[in-house]
């Protein structure tokens, strides 16, 4: 059977790179005594997979994982019983049965919303920062990429789905709610958008990022994509 499940990387795991949540989780599946499938060959591996890596210091409530197992488990024992063993930070939200013949967790998405949280060095700076944010998005944003043929210059703005900003009730926060395309043909890159941004502001902040959901575009598993966002991606 095949187990999808949700889980979050809290504050204390921000820094722990993807090849190690990997490693984390077989450990604690191993810990767990669950009955895990192995892939065949010279080298067997578990047959888990994730639907995405998360950027390295991002904090996240929608990480998503598959894992086969060589015989049938109850999901909520599955949950309970790999939580009781996962380090902090880590903690299996919710999981479930996969049914017969389900995509892999990759084709199934379609987008992802983030919530940034902006510490300017100066709280008068962030309506700069909302103001230049504004500015840039009236026209192609185009930043230096990293691909396996080498640097590329490319328009991330079409990525960039929806976004609102918001200040705390003394005006001396700002935080920014963004939906961006994750899709198997590409997804927006978050820093690469910030960095775009600081590079058009005058005023210097740093900044935070969770991620609040990754999205299916019909629901399946993951959360539906709001409708106003599907009749965006129409347009």
């Amino acid at each position: 059977m095949r187990i999808i499940a949700r889980f979050e990387k809290g504050e204390a795991v921000r820094f722990v790179s993807h090849l190690d949540i990997q490693r984390t989780f077989q450990r604690a599946f191993r810990r767990a005594n669950i009955p895990l499938a192995y892939s065949q060959g010279f080298n067997p591996h578990p047959l888990l997979s994730f639907a995405t890596a998360l950027s390295l210091g991002y904090t996240s409530e929608a990480e998503w994982f598959d894992v086969k197992l060589a015989q049938d488990m109850c999901s909520d024992a599955f949950r309970d019983a790999v939580n009781a063993v996962l380090p902090g930070g880590f903690r299996i939200l919710e999981a479930a049965a996969a049914a017969e013949g389900l995509s892999a967790l990759t084709a199934l998405m379609a987008a992802a919303s983030y919530t940034i949280r902006f510490f300017p060095e100066n709280p008068s700076f962030a309506e700069g920062i909302e103001q230049a944010f504004y500015s840039m998005i009236q026209a192609p944003v185009y930043v230096e990429k990293r691909t396996k043929g080498g640097i590329k210059t490319v328009d991330i703005r079409p990525l960039l789905l929806d976004f609102k900003f918001s200040r705390s009730a003394d005006n001396d926060s700002l935080s920014l709610s963004l939906f961006g395309v994750a899709d198997a043909k590409g997804s927006l890159n978050v820093d690469l958008l910030l960095g775009a941004l600081a590079s058009r502001c005058s005023c210097a902040f740093s900044y935070r990022v969770h991620r609040t959901a990754i999205y299916s575009a019909d629901g399946v598993v993951m959360p539906a994509l709001p409708q106003d966002i599907k009749d965006f991606r129409k347009n």
